[in-house]
């Protein structure tokens, strides 16, 4: 069961919301913002740091040529260890998510190994190939509830972690693999409610969960550095043109993708029967479009901008803003 975003009701247009892979990418995916993710990735993961981190933008193909490919929006290496870190973040419950991490865990393990056999088939000298990996942290923030057998498994009541070890006296088989999941529905504070976070981690949680609901920043969040770094970089005024500009299209992206999940849902196994015809499909499409344009004013943006996005008139669009 999905569980969409209201954003509509909730964006107040000052801050960008991160709660998705593609916007948190743009907002935040930059040099500029290299030491903010160390310091998140850092504060999720105890014990680790990072001298520099390289942010990638990578594609890879599934097992099958049919198979979609996979993107990692926020793929990072660490630039001395060959550490790296992948931070994904959800929004849609879905029951097989742990596996679908697992899957996307096959990728750069399997790149590592494979220039490793490059190496190996370079030097002849070699008796054998060298199998050892660089750990690999798949980082999850998720905005609903994973399930689990009791609530031991949560640490702070929030954050799950998952490595391979033995199920009798928990000897761990291999650090290479590890999983981090932030469960921030799990956080028990409305959105008015930042005053009652008492810890940093609640703080955090709430920002990123929050941040897009935001008049202001809260100020007594500002006493910590991430977060106030994280609110410089995610307020909308501080982007450059082109990065406002591609957050956008970022958001009518996801927002598209929000309403499609909300139809299907509402139609079940009948959707599609009913709008098989012309006139069906042509009057759902300007249903959907009519509800992004209206998100996408309550968010601030202007009437002529919202026209190019959605194909609306302005007529069209007038008449939604008065509503």
């Amino acid at each position: 069961m999905t569980k969409p975003l209201a954003l509509k009701e909730e964006t107040k247009g000052r801050y960008a919301c991160l709660l998705f892979d593609s916007t948190m990418k743009t907002v935040l995916g930059t040099a500029a913002n290299e030491d903010l993710f160390i310091d998140i990735i850092e504060f999720l993961i105890p014990g680790k740091h990072i001298s520099s981190l390289k942010l990638l933008n990578k594609e890879h193909h599934g097992f099958a040529d049919s198979e979609k490919s996979v993107t990692f929006d926020l793929l990072c290496v660490d630039k001395d260890t060959g550490e790296e870190f992948e931070v994904e973040v959800q929004n849609a419950e879905e029951e097989s998510y742990r596996d679908r991490m697992l899957y996307y865990s096959y990728f750069p393990i399997r790149e590592q190994l494979a220039e490793k056999k490059k190496r190996f088939l370079k030097n002849p000298k070699q008796n054998r190939m060298d199998y050892s990996i660089k750990p690999v942290y798949m980082i999850s923030l998720l905005n609903f509830v994973l399930e689990h057998d009791s609530d031991d498994a949560l640490e702070d009541g929030y954050i799950s972690r998952f490595e391979i070890r033995n199920g009798r006296n928990s000897e761990i088989l291999t650090s290479s693999l590890n999983f981090v999941f932030v469960e921030m529905d799990r956080l028990p504070y409305t959105k008015d409610q930042y005053d009652l976070c008492k810890t940093r981690l609640e703080r955090f949680i709430f920002s990123i969960k929050y941040m897009h609901t935001f008049e202001a920043f809260p100020e007594h969040f500002k006493d910590d550095p991430m977060l106030e770094k994280l609110a410089n970089a995610a307020e909308l005024a501080n982007l450059s043109a082109g990065k406002l500009k591609q957050y956008e299209q970022d958001m009518i992206t996801e927002l598209d993708r929000q309403l499609q999940l909300e139809f299907a849902e509402k139609k079940g196994k009948k959707e599609g029967r009913e709008e098989g015809r012309e006139e069906g499909r042509a009057e759902g499409e300007e249903r959907k479009s009519r509800e992004i344009a209206s998100r996408l004013i309550e968010m601030g943006m202007e009437i002529p901008d919202v026209s190019k996005a959605t194909g609306l008139s302005m007529e069209q669009l007038e008449a939604l803003r008065t509503k």
